[in-house]
């Protein structure tokens, strides 16, 4: 556990003995895919680590559309957001792999914080990372046509969860057409669409790997160019 602990960003900069000590702190839980772990609206009480698969983070819109707020990985974490404001979740959390996870309950998490301040830091940073992306998702909704909210989600996404590859692209394992779209508020044919058109021109590439991709980040940073 101690060596999954060291490669999360939020641990990174802790020593063997703190980390030992978050060790203690933990207890984990194996979750079947396509399960909510948290539900808009309840109390929070924890703070939950991602040690293996992934979750999509999403609210209800109120004529009952999903809207997937964020897609997190390996490495990750939510729930602190109701454990700094002790308000109810902000957003429904289901997992869409197996996916197992690391919990810290609130008054472990709050001892946490006061005792590393390394750890307070990052999480702030983190947290204001999400609401940074957050405002720029709903942006790039109102005002950016489909094909330009999909380059910006798929150069976002290969810079966050990408591995550099020799020729300069990324490799990536994108989340479903489905997923995408209900991140950038459009339908799956209009993503499938707007994907194979990146195909044909050599910006996704499909790598071989069963669900990998190289992505060409320099040639979506180009087609938004007259954007910026």
């Amino acid at each position: 556990m101690q060596s999954i602990l060291k490669a999360i960003p939020l641990f990174s900069e802790l020593n063997d003995d703190e980390i030992a000590s978050i060790e203690k702190l933990i207890t984990t839980h194996e979750v079947n895919k396509h399960t909510v772990v948290l539900h808009e609206g309840e109390d929070g009480g924890s703070l939950f680590i991602i040690l293996e698969g992934s979750v999509k983070i999403s609210y209800y819109a109120p004529d009952g559309r999903e809207v997937v707020l964020a897609v997190l990985e390996q490495g990750a974490f939510f729930g602190e957001m109701s454990l700094l404001d002790k308000q109810p979740r902000s957003a429904t959390v289901s997992t869409l792999t197996n996916t197992k996870l690391a919990q810290i309950r609130r008054i472990d998490f709050e001892r946490l914080l006061l005792q590393q301040p390394t750890v307070t830091l990052k999480l702030l940073a983190e947290t204001v990372s999400r609401l940074r992306r957050t405002s720029q998702l709903l942006e790039r909704v109102s005002t950016m046509d489909v094909p330009h909210r999909l380059y910006c989600y798929l150069k976002d996404f290969g810079h966050r969860f990408g591995k550099d590859s020799p020729d300069g692209m990324k490799i990536v394992k994108l989340p479903t057409h489905q997923m995408i779209a209900d991140q950038l508020s459009t339908s799956r044919e209009t993503i499938s669409r707007a994907v194979s058109s990146l195909k044909k021109e050599g910006i996704i590439i499909k790598t071989g790997n069963p669900g990998e991709s190289k992505l060409d980040t320099q040639a979506l940073e180009t087609l938004l160019q007259p954007l910026y």
